[in-house]
């Protein structure tokens, strides 16, 4: 009985950890050079534009710029949270074949 509880409890957390690393997914900042470079296009179009002052224009670059920085950001917490997350799969699946392998107890009579 404890064996199939602890089993239980090894699946249940396995699922969940599952569960976070494919919910983390879309925060990941993977594709840093298109970014990088969508980012630099835009701030050449700010600059290029004539119809605001330069302090606007500057308040414009700083947003891209504190966008990129809260994205990656996020994405630091994402892969760390997704590592931990890995590293407790791997450790679950560790505990259940050390339970599985286990032999079973006889009840003396």
């Amino acid at each position: 009985m404890k064996k199939t509880i602890a089993i239980i409890l090894s699946i249940l957390t396995i699922i969940t950890c599952v569960w976070l690393i494919l919910n983390r997914l879309d925060l990941l900042y993977i594709p840093a050079n298109k970014i990088e470079h969508v980012a630099s296009f835009e701030k050449q179009q700010i600059n290029n534009r004539t119809d605001i002052n330069a302090c606007e224009k500057k308040i414009l670059i700083n947003q891209i710029d504190s966008d990129q920085k809260n994205n990656r950001r996020i994405s630091n917490i994402a892969f760390k949270t997704q590592f931990t997350a890995f590293v407790i799969i791997v450790i679950q699946l560790v505990l259940v074949v050390v339970i599985l392998m286990m032999p079973k107890k006889n009840k003396p009579s």
